[in-house]
């Protein structure tokens, strides 16, 4: 969709209002207190950056220095580096995310109203736990901007795509996932098709010349538009019997760029985790990977709660092919409760952090009942087929295959539970929901402002109080 005055426009005052808004509970944040949980590491090294001490690390920080790298190019020079200056970069970078996903979407969605456009997508800044964090001097905020700018280079400027890419895994290393499912879609986008255009018997019934009008136009027509499973294996037993010669004639020299440019990424970062001996950079003890499968339902909460106008709109035609498969779902559930019984992991901070909502959360249900954790399995199927009917019909298993892959990379080899940890994983899933309705638009964005408005009544007005520090403690995501 072409770009018209009228959306820069709206565009424009959206992001302004949203800017005047979010200064307004910024300056309220900073005033309420200066130091919130890891900020304890991330601010003295953000300053030490900023003084372009660049051999000064703190052994508890877990992230590589992406973030410190921005506040010194940004601040020291320029501006004052200080706690407002460090966490106002994070809110600069929500106003960035904010024209970024409109941009996604206005690609994703293509000939839709302006409106709905740059409403979804200050929705999706407003997402709360995000939103929450760009108010603070932590690395998700900037960590996406990186990220999103990334995936938005992917079909246009090669040489930006792999430089922010690159700098996305500097800001975060689970980023390398995203960065590695790109590479995935790719590959398997390119691995079916080549399959259908070079003649596969087993879906055309006709052998197509790679020049043929058909062969060229083949799945931008509606002949097939989203490939399913069985077009996965129909490719694989053609390539499989041509000893995948069409597979790499198929391959642009544009193709062989992109892939040789994600793989760089991809080899460097191994390289990096060979090198450290741990994905994490600092806190080793307390990060150390390990099999953990129920954090993938703990997403399926965040769906819940995040998607709740999608779950609630899709509610029937979910029931309806819950009690279509029931054979299915009883498979589904037994294999559930065995994940729940055997493979629940409760690591130590999350028993005694209570400066975090995931603490109340679980010690109210989870700790509390012995039950809780196969009462919990009922929903955790009911969630797993709502996401399905979300994005069974925009979707294909060139990005489902990855994806699914990458979600279970980057949760459930991690002890730790964080709400922090599910954001970027729905953003993800979200920008390829069908699109959505202005009613359901206006539900997301009605149900946003109620969490994040309850959720900053408690961080301003309930404390917490720890003998190790002189000053009250507060409660965030």
């Amino acid at each position: 969709m072409k770009s018209s005055p009228k959306y820069y426009l709206i565009l424009f005052l959206t992001v302004a209002a949203y800017f005047g808004v979010s200064k307004f509970i910024f300056d309220k944040v900073y005033g309420t207190i200066h130091i919130v949980i890891d900020e304890l590491f991330h601010i003295p090294q953000g300053l030490a950056y900023c003084e372009r001490n660049f051999t000064y690390w703190n052994p508890k920080i877990t992230t590589l220095p992406g973030l410190y790298l921005v506040s010194a190019a940004v601040l020291g020079s320029h501006f004052q580096c200080n706690t407002y200056n460090l966490r106002f970069i994070n809110l600069i970078a929500s106003c960035i995310n904010l024209i970024l996903f409109a941009s996604i979407l206005k690609f994703v969605y293509g000939n839709t109203s302006y409106v709905k456009t740059v409403w979804q997508a200050l929705n999706l800044a407003l997402l709360p736990p995000l939103y929450f964090f760009s108010h603070v001097y932590y690395t998700d905020t900037l960590s996406l901007t990186f990220l999103l700018v990334f995936s938005g280079f992917v079909n246009k400027f090669k040489l930006l795509n792999f430089i922010f890419g690159l700098c996305s895994v500097v800001m975060r290393q689970t980023n390398v996932v995203w960065v590695a499912m790109i590479f995935g879609h790719k590959l398997l986008y390119i691995f079916i098709k080549s399959s259908r255009v070079f003649g596969n018997q087993y879906l055309t019934k006709a052998k197509l010349s790679r020049q043929s009008l058909i062969a060229k136009d083949l799945d931008a027509s509606k002949l097939k538009r989203y490939y399913g499973i069985s077009d996965l294996f129909n490719a694989l037993f053609y390539h499989i019997t041509t000893c995948f010669v069409t597979f790499f004639k198929f391959i642009t020299l544009q193709d062989f760029l992109d892939l040789f440019l994600h793989s760089i990424t991809l080899i460097s970062f191994l390289a990096f985790v060979y090198i450290n001996g741990s994905i994490v950079v600092g806190d080793k003890g307390a990060h150390e990977a390990a099999l953990h499968l129920p954090q993938l339902f703990y997403f399926l909460i965040f769906y819940a709660v995040f998607a709740l106008p999608y779950v609630l709109v899709k509610l029937r035609t979910t029931l309806s092919l819950i009690f279509s498969n029931k054979i299915k779902v009883v498979f589904i559930c037994i294999l559930f409760v065995g994940i729940v019984h055997f493979n629940t992991i409760v690591h130590p901070y999350l028993l005694a952090d209570n400066r975090h909502f995931t603490f109340y959360i679980w010690n109210r249900w989870y700790g509390k009942y012995d039950f809780a954790i196969y009462a919990s399995v009922p929903i955790y199927v009911f969630l797993l087929f709502s996401l399905y009917d979300n994005l069974r019909q925009q979707n294909c298993i060139s990005f489902l295959m990855p994806y699914t892959v990458c979600l279970f990379l980057v949760l459930a080899l991690q002890k730790m539970l964080e709400v922090r940890y599910f954001i970027v994983p729905y953003i993800v899933l979200r920008l390829r929901f069908v699109r959505p309705s202005f009613k359901i638009i206006l539900f997301e964005f009605v149900w946003y402002l109620t969490l994040n408005c309850a959720a900053f009544y408690v961080f301003f007005n309930k404390d917490v109080v720890w003998k190790d520090f002189d000053y009250s403690q507060r409660i965030i995501w």
